[in-house]
């Protein structure tokens, strides 16, 4: 199993479970630190490792030895008829937590390790009429709530390929995404992620990260992307303008034709304009191929508007 693997499976929060002294912690995290970096082990002494994270040489030894013993990193030692001061160490971190061995005699799982948010209110207070309740023709309220948390499942295991130890881990964590969260709102989170929530229980845990995440990306607008955009867009009609009004003789365009072509290439908000003379386009017969060019450009206005004509004299 790799790092990404590791944290995956929610390594970091069986890591917060495991009770270890603070030495321990300090190899723990800088063998972390160096898988990270790309260095799946490395080959250092106690002493060399003291000096690095301000520790005794005694308390790495005891360290890397219980750290042995749980089976949280892997090491092997030197040419052990050299004196120990100089005896080198291979350090690598033992990313399988199920080889993990926990003080407490307890299989702990990355499960155990979820910290959910409060509970909502199971229970709703239901009118009663004539002495009943109104809701004795709907469904069981068990069997809503099987219903609804297997709607949860299904829509994440859809074009996963699961075995029977996640699939019922998926099943628990299911069951408590919709104890503390909305089933609509849990099954959009899902929809918007995919394969970016590789597990449910990492959803139920960091459901907070994934909100305000959902959030930036729903509500993250570039505004000078869409400026741009909106000008590329004018300048297309203006363009076709220009173009149509330079075979005005060749289309037989009449004098009110021609006018509308002159708005449309020098109008500030030549969209704007575009869907008004669409809205007359009976009048201007010899324009007909210009709008079916350019319909679906133009901007429609659901406000008030003036139709530009020509001036009477």
């Amino acid at each position: 199993m790799s790092v990404q693997g590791f944290y995956r499976e929610s390594g970091f929060k069986l890591l917060a479970l495991a009770k270890l002294s603070q030495c321990e912690y300090s190899v723990v995290l800088y063998l972390l630190n160096c898988a990270v970096s790309g260095l799946d082990h490395i080959i250092t002494t106690e002493h060399e490792l003291g000096l690095a994270l301000h520790r005794q040489p005694m308390e790495i030894r005891d360290a890397i030895s219980n750290l042995i013993t749980r089976g949280i990193i892997r090491a092997g030692y030197g040419d052990l008829t050299q004196a120990p001061k100089i005896q080198s160490v291979r350090l690598s971190m033992q990313f399988d937590t199920h080889k993990w061995q926990h003080t407490n005699g307890e299989s702990q799982s990355s499960h155990d390790a979820l910290v959910y948010p409060f509970r909502r209110q199971g229970m709703t207070n239901l009118q009663l009429v004539d002495g009943h309740r109104r809701d004795k023709d709907r469904i069981n309220p068990r069997q809503a709530e099987i219903n609804t948390w297997q709607r949860v499942l299904e829509s994440f295991i859809r074009n996963r390929s699961l075995d029977e130890a996640e699939l019922a881990t998926s099943e628990t964590a299911a069951k408590t995404l919709c104890e503390t969260h909305p089933v609509d709102q849990v099954l959009l989170m899902l929809r918007h992620f995919g394969p970016r929530i590789p597990t449910l229980s990492l959803l139920a845990s960091s459901w907070q990260h994934f909100q305000l995440l959902f959030e930036e990306e729903t509500q993250k607008v570039d505004l000078l992307e869409a400026r741009q955009k909106h000008h590329e867009m004018d300048q297309k009609v203006r363009d076709a303008a220009t173009e149509c009004f330079g075979r005005k003789d060749d289309l037989e365009l009449n004098e009110e034709e021609q006018g509308v072509l002159q708005i449309l290439s020098s109008h500030r908000h030549p969209r704007r304009q575009l869907f008004w003379a669409w809205q007359m386009r009976n009048r201007y017969p010899n324009l007909a191929k210009f709008f079916d060019q350019t319909s679906n450009l133009m901007l429609s206005v659901t406000g008030s508007g003036t139709i530009v004509r020509k001036p009477t004299e």
